[in-house]
């Protein structure tokens, strides 16, 4: 989604669920995220099912979140106690944060998050570790 991001979903929920990528410039963890997860044919199959964006959280890009605020991607990653890039933010259709991943070290469970949220499991389960302790495809 090219600027400005519109990522509202208060008033009309999207089509598919939502993930923002929060990176920032020279980031080696960023470099590792794109040049060894991503590049995965599996995972970047189940990307094309999300509605995605990539912020850079030291930019004062304008962006409206998902809960339909005006802001910019630098004061939405302060408000959402964002420290480390990347960090990877996942909603529901309706803007409801589900989970987000903030490590390349837990980048091996990428598929089975993105797995997660695909599949609705935080329906039933909430807890991410619970959903996959319960045999999780």
């Amino acid at each position: 989604i090219p600027p400005p991001h519109n990522l509202d979903r208060s008033k009309r929920p999207g089509e598919r669920p939502l993930l923002v990528f929060f990176e920032q410039g020279e980031c080696h963890a960023c470099d590792v995220l794109h040049t060894q997860p991503v590049q995965d044919s599996g995972v970047r199959e189940l990307f094309y099912r999300f509605d995605a964006v990539q912020l850079d959280m030291r930019a004062d890009t304008p962006v409206i979140t998902p809960d339909g605020r005006r802001t910019t991607a630098r004061r939405w990653a302060e408000e959402l106690g964002l420290f480390y890039a990347p960090s990877l933010l996942f909603f529901d259709e309706g803007g409801r944060e589900i989970i987000r991943v903030d490590s390349v070290v837990r980048f091996f469970r990428l598929r089975n998050v993105l797995n997660y949220v695909l599949s609705k499991g935080y329906l039933d389960e909430p807890d991410y570790q619970r959903w996959r302790a319960g045999g999780a495809p």
